[in-house]
């Protein structure tokens, strides 16, 4: 069990009154809130207020009942579908990495992030420690640029920016007029590529997974050390395999066959 004495109690708080909605009980007003919690009501009052602010409940103006928010639903359905889409695709992971003999790793798209969820290593490579709960920049991965590319430029101009972007290695895209170039080129083909763009000496080829209504959930890939393939022996290879693997995944996830 956690030390109780790194409790943040404003947090605690926080999670306290968000949990206090339920399915039996999806409205409360902030006299309820103040009954239910035994905070006083200016305290309840600024914990509601700072999470209306942050999107964690919403307020109605005629009845002045709370309930929660985009943000809440938006946690819940993150949680669960990575877990779920990482369980799915764990033995394909391993069936993929059993045909091609390299690393395969699964990664869910949080804001401008990539984060792994699943992962079957076959060998170390190299300068690049990766496990499960991993971050990485979707804009020079191959994961993460499979996951931008039902974005349009819009999106992507409020996700990314204009650039530049931290140039990682000298193969890193850092302006968002060369990133849709770059998606386009991947809607076309149905893979993308990591040619050291993330680090010198790592390639990858990546697959986006779609879920039942054909949304994109997460995306796969075949990482090997820059050393070992070329990137047109990758593509030739391997993205053939990401490609129907993630197929596999998407279908067993709901997704349209198309």
């Amino acid at each position: 069990m956690p030390n109780s004495r790194y409790k943040v109690d404003a947090v605690a708080r926080g999670l306290e009154i968000l949990a206090l909605f339920t399915t039996e009980r999806p409205f409360m007003n902030l006299t309820e809130i103040v009954t239910a919690t035994h905070l006083t009501k200016s305290t309840a009052f600024r914990m509601v207020s700072t999470l209306e602010l942050l999107g964690y409940l919403e307020r109605d103006p005629e009845t002045r009942q709370y309930h929660p928010g985009l943000k809440v639903l938006q946690l819940g359905f993150t949680a669960l579908n990575s877990l779920d889409v990482a369980q799915i695709g764990q033995p394909y992971l391993k069936s993929l990495s059993d045909a091609c003999g390299e690393t395969t790793n699964m990664a869910i798209r949080e804001g401008a992030d990539i984060v792994y969820v699943a992962r079957n290593a076959t060998r170390q490579i190299i300068g690049v420690n990766v496990q499960r709960g991993s971050r990485a920049p979707a804009y020079c991965t191959s994961m993460g640029k499979a996951q931008l590319i039902d974005l349009s430029r819009k999106e992507l101009f409020d996700l990314l920016g204009e650039g530049p972007y931290p140039k990682m290695t000298p193969n890193t895209i850092i302006y968002l007029k060369d990133m849709v170039l770059e998606l386009e080129k991947i809607r076309l083909q149905g893979y993308a590529v990591n040619d050291e763009e993330l680090a010198i000496g790592l390639r990858s080829v990546a697959a986006p997974i779609r879920g039942c209504r054909g949304k994109i959930v997460a995306a796969i890939n075949i990482s090997v050390p820059g050393s070992r393939i070329l990137r047109q022996e990758m593509e030739e290879q391997l993205a053939p395999m990401v490609v129907d693997t993630a197929r596999l995944i998407s279908l067993s996830l709901g997704a349209p066959p198309n």
